[in-house]
């Protein structure tokens, strides 16, 4: 690690100082993720295989004991933030990706020691998780990768180059060309060298079609799982999917996916059975906007006790990182990472993008294969591309007559009534309109 002379942005903190507030802020991520596991718990009918996903949602548990006994083997761990990050070239090189995007509520004020307050939260908790020492992943990686997906993500590399090896994939504007497909491309193959060299080892063609197909496993358990929140009678809560999915950000994906399969086993026996779960008549919601990372759960928790359903959503910290799979053609090294470049960058529906036409052709072609009778469009303060892209979101929704309600919040607890208020206030309006 650099000295503290070669830091350029790490604030000055003792040792005492850094363990006093990893102390508390842990016991207050302990406390918040309790709660809301606890609420998801106290659902009638819940799935039992929801019990694994319960307990690989403690950020401090004994999956990081598993991490350190690969590192001490000589194993790399890599830190990664968004979706654009290939994990198949990490798994491909033999080393542990970990996902490092923070819903750490009590690290946002630390973040604010260096970055201003108008940025989104989501980077401020993670870069004042690091600062003081409080998530177990973090602290285990050896390097992080950070695509430039706005402003503020790419500042973050920059502040964390003061305590790890960082490397910046850079993004195309657009998609849509050959320039954008050939600089993409170029950044995935230059990627694959930096982490061969970084690991001492190097991706053959046989480990590369080895992650291919590890990460593919788990993708298609993930759509087990997305498929079953299409029943009319709905089998499971979205906030429980939405944390079964998020559990891959840090869980061995083999049990991951073995574990998610066991779950869908049990929801595909429910709904062949006709087995009651939770009321059909609630109003079936669509997340749409900025990420919602666990263990943030306000929005989430509010929209289900009031009585509705999230039954989808189009979220970077849900479904559009496992949607689309790698399509390979040729098993050759070019034409695999290729087609690992392709699957992350021309599926994408990130508002980083310009033009982003395909997003809204998502969001209509969810609202229909979900029965949505809502959206609820969360929104980041200082995450200004989604909140950019809510107006022409809310117009095609419009159009075809979907009620969408826009909800700008942050990491605080304070605005929670008035969200309440709002969200069910919308919910009526949307009770009324089905009927």
């Amino acid at each position: 690690m650099k000295q503290m002379k070669d830091k350029r942005y790490a604030p000055e903190l003792s040792p005492q100082d850094v363990q006093s507030i990893r102390e508390t802020v842990g016991s207050a991520s302990l406390k918040l993720m309790s709660e809301s596991i606890d609420k998801m718990k106290a659902m009638p009918n819940r799935a039992q295989g929801m019990a694994y996903f319960d307990e690989a949602a403690n950020l401090f548990s004994k999956r990081q004991d598993e991490i350190q006994a690969h590192k001490d083997a000589g194993g790399r761990v890599i830190g990664t933030f968004c979706t654009f990050v290939p994990v198949e070239l990490i798994y491909a090189a033999g080393a542990i990706p970990v996902r490092l995007d923070s819903g750490i509520y009590h690290t946002v004020d630390i973040g604010e020691e260096i970055l201003p307050n108008e940025v989104c939260p989501v980077v401020k908790s993670s870069l004042g998780t690091k600062i003081v020492q409080s998530s177990p992943y973090f602290e285990l990686c050896d390097a992080t990768i950070s695509p430039s997906t706005c402003d503020a993500k790419t500042k973050l590399g920059e502040i964390l180059e003061d305590y790890l090896p960082v490397w910046m994939i850079d993004l195309p504007r657009g998609r849509d060309t050959a320039q954008s497909k050939g600089f993409w491309v170029a950044e995935v193959f230059e990627l694959k060298k930096r982490i061969e060299k970084f690991c001492g080892q190097k991706i053959s063609r046989k480990s590369l079609k080895s992650a291919i197909e590890l990460v593919s496993q788990a993708q298609k358990a993930f759509c087990r799982l997305h498929d079953a929140r299409k029943a009319s009678m709905p089998v499971i809560m979205g906030r429980d999917a939405m944390l079964a999915i998020q559990a891959l950000f840090n869980d061995d994906i083999e049990r991951w996916t073995r574990k998610t399969e066991e779950l869908c086993n049990e929801l595909d026996e429910h709904i062949a059975m006709k087995r009651k779960g939770y009321d059909a008549e609630m109003p079936r919601m669509m997340l749409a906007g900025s990420p919602i990372i666990w263990p943030n759960w306000k929005v989430p928790n509010i929209v289900e006790e009031a009585g509705a359903i999230i039954v989808c959503d189009e979220l970077c910290s849900g479904v559009r990182g496992l949607y689309d799979p790698v399509r390979v053609d040729e098993w050759t090294m070019d034409d695999m990472l290729t087609a690992v470049a392709e699957r992350y960058l021309l599926p994408s529906t990130c508002p980083c993008f310009t033009p982003n036409d395909n997003r809204a052709n998502r969001l209509l072609q969810m609202v229909e294969d979900f029965k949505v009778q809502g959206v609820i469009y969360h929104i980041l303060r200082g995450c200004h591309t989604y909140s950019i892209e809510f107006m022409r979101i809310k117009r095609v929704l419009e159009r075809s007559n979907i009620p969408i309600h826009r909800i700008e919040t942050d990491y605080s607890q304070e605005d929670t009534g008035q969200i309440k208020t709002r969200i069910q206030a919308f919910l009526e309006m949307v009770k009324e309109s089905i009927i």
